[in-house]
């Protein structure tokens, strides 16, 4: 007897797997189920490839007909840059699909349901949907908002202090926090840094210890392009770097476009590059996961814009003193009631070091909500997982 729960935790992790290649598009997992045993798997290996039904129907060892898909997204329905997977279902005589949660996009949202029920296929929805919404947040955000997913990581030490009055800060965290980091950039379209960072501590801003094909993009905030054409990052990944300034010079962006730099003209706010305007140069790049890494001032930036949906922060027993550099820029609450609200979702610990991740937006709800609304509408009365 198959657990749909074990079976669609199963797909959830083969929708991590995607994550880093699917820019506005969802991580979709997907297990095909024949006979009491697993014979098909698949997700969606990046941005116009072949989603995760699809793969997992090739992926068959024996016909899938008569068999069950489980699914952690509604299936597509309509031709975009790949035909419809509910074309391919309903051709390959799979007889129930077990969906996790409903298609937040409402050109999408319970349309798949429908035309599998029209065609005489069980639709159960609603199996471990809170993961199954809460690992296409990203894309739940793009969706509703036409922004990207915002991550906020810093380290600092128990007083809450980034670097020290000198400005030294290698390192606060330790070395298993600092691999978990090239994790998570690994999983992100861009990382973004401002300008002071790039001056003072010269980094790389790559991706190592995690063997990916892609690279992500480095997003340098620099309002008045004054960034060296000799920084490592300049140097070493230029065809990698975005340069987001508010000036327009032609001498500087000529030398810069030598390595390969592209450079964003944004508007200007308060003598900075507009956080909003970026924003929406970064979706029309395809740019879905943002991961923001400092300084103290940018944190300070997105936070008052409200950007911020999720914060990364390491916090390693050292303490500092008041004459260090503070995690945050300033955020002019004058009052307790004008600080920024956000709710603890997780706690993990790396060695010494304690990560505890935040949320500031959450768009899960959303996406449970259509479940809920669509479960009572399948012609086979779906039933909760």
């Amino acid at each position: 007897m198959v657990n749909p729960l074990l079976v669609m935790d199963e797909a959830i992790q083969l929708a991590l797997m995607g994550k880093g290649y699917n820019y506005t598009n969802p991580i979709v997992g997907a297990v095909v189920v024949k006979n009491g045993k697993v014979i098909g798997r698949g997700y969606h290996t990046g941005f116009g490839m072949p989603h995760a039904e699809i793969e997992a129907l090739k992926d068959c060892e024996e016909s899938p007909e008569g068999g069950d898909l489980y699914v952690t997204l509604e299936p597509c329905s309509t031709t975009g840059k790949t035909p419809p997977c509910t074309d391919a279902i309903i051709k390959s005589g799979i007889k129930r699909v077990f969906i996790g949660v409903v298609d937040p996009n409402p050109n999408h949202s319970g349309k798949a349901i429908k035309i599998l029920n029209d065609a005489g296929i069980e639709v159960f929805l609603g199996f471990n949907e809170h993961v199954c919404a809460e690992i296409i947040e990203d894309f739940t955000k793009f969706i509703l908002k036409r922004q990207p997913y915002f991550t906020l990581k810093a380290a600092s030490s128990i007083d809450g202090m980034i670097a020290t009055s000198t400005g030294d800060s290698k390192w606060i965290s330790g070395e298993s926090s600092r691999i978990y980091v090239h994790y998570l950039r690994s999983v992100s379209d861009g990382i973004i840094v401002g300008i002071n960072t790039v001056k003072n501590d010269d980094p790389l801003l790559n991706v190592r210890n995690f063997n990916r094909e892609k690279e992500p993009l480095k997003i340098i905030l620099d309002s008045k392009l004054s960034i060296s054409p000799e920084s490592k990052v300049v140097k070493d990944f230029g065809k990698y770097l975005i340069i987001a300034t508010t000036v327009r010079d032609d001498s500087k962006m000529d030398n810069l476009k030598r390595y390969g730099v592209r450079v964003l003209i944004c508007k200007e706010k308060n003598g900075f590059v507009d956080l909003m305007d970026l924003s929406d140069k970064l979706v029309s790049l395809n740019l879905l996961n943002i991961f923001v890494e400092g300084g103290g001032k940018v944190f300070a930036s997105f936070i008052k814009e409200g950007l911020v949906d999720r914060f990364y922060h390491f916090i390693s027993p050292k303490v500092i003193g008041g004459d260090g550099v503070p995690l945050f820029g300033d955020l002019n609450c004058e009052k307790i009631e004008d600080a920024y609200k956000c709710k603890l979702t997780d706690t993990k610990r790396f060695e010494e070091d304690i990560l505890h991740i935040y949320k500031f937006n959450d768009y899960t709800n959303h996406v449970l909500q259509l479940t809920e609304k669509f479960r009572n509408r399948c012609k086979y009365g779906c039933s909760q997982g």
